[in-house]
């Protein structure tokens, strides 16, 4: 730690007693961060396990982990009067864990399959507080998916099967290494970054308003089909037809030797496939 010295008179002991106010303000900022946190938990699963979450209204946010547990945290938003009536609840089931926000105006259940919800007459909590979860996992999971109903999705550095969805709003995905993906949101702009695609899983990649972009290493190879209804397609990579077809709008064809499968579409927007620079 290094502290300026504009005071010619300066001696160690100035630094010395500085040090304690240093390291409490730090410790502060530390807790106050902590406290930040309406929700957390944290457990270290099995090898190979999955990580689903689903969130109603509110985003969620995927990064790795730096201690190899799960862990979760949940910010609740919006007027603090209803903050009391929703929650985020953490199952574990046989496949791993699953992580759910819900509401206590509802009749409503997180299990494996996600949130089961009935509205009792008053669902208009689910506008006036929500809550983003913030979620870390380890490098060794098996499968991975994210989903937010009103909320962005986004998911940076997942391995295995990844699925993230959204109905309003945008899904991001950076520097995956997965087997296989899928990304959809109804309206929202959903960015691909894969780094590295191992086997031969298939990717989906769509949106009904909004742009789809993905970008992949110059090795990448599929078959592919690329649809818009209003909008440009554009590609880094030479395609061969075959059998397929290519016009403004659609294009089916092969990225190299083939093998997965690539579907990439839109109704309203712009289509990109690009080589990772």
């Amino acid at each position: 730690l290094a502290l300026p010295n504009a005071d010619p008179d300066h001696s160690p002991g100035t630094t010395m007693r500085l040090l304690p106010t240093i390291l409490a303000t730090t410790a502060l900022a530390g807790s106050l961060q902590a406290q930040r946190s309406d929700f957390h938990w944290n457990k270290a699963i099995a090898a190979g396990s999955s990580v689903s979450i689903h969130n109603i209204s509110g985003d969620v946010r995927v990064t790795p982990s730096t201690t190899g547990q799960v862990e979760v945290n949940g910010i609740k938003r919006g007027n603090s009067r209803y903050f009391d009536r929703v929650r985020a609840e953490v199952h574990e089931t046989s496949r791993g864990i699953s992580i759910c926000v819900l509401y206590n105006d509802t009749d409503s259940s997180c299990d494996e399959g996600g949130i089961h919800m009935h509205s009792n007459g008053d669902d208009g909590d689910c506008c006036r507080a929500s809550m983003d979860l913030e979620v870390s996992i380890p490098a060794n999971l098996g499968a991975l998916s994210a989903a937010s109903v009103s909320g962005d999705v986004l998911v940076n550095g997942a391995r295995g099967d990844v699925s993230a969805n959204s109905v309003s709003g945008d899904v991001r995905l950076e520097h995956i290494h997965a087997t296989s993906v899928s990304a959809h949101t109804v309206s929202g702009d959903v960015v691909v970054q894969a780094d590295e695609l191992a086997g031969r899983g298939d990717l989906s990649f769509k949106s009904v308003s909004g742009n789809v972009t993905l970008q992949v290493p110059r090795t990448f190879e599929a078959d592919l089909s690329m649809s818009t209804v209003s909008g440009d397609i554009d590609s880094d990579f030479p395609l061969t037809l075959g059998n397929g077809r290519m016009n403004r709008h659609r294009v089916e064809a092969r990225i190299g030797n083939g093998g997965r499968r690539l579907d990439v579409g839109t109704v309203s927007g712009d289509l990109k496939l690009r080589i990772i620079r």
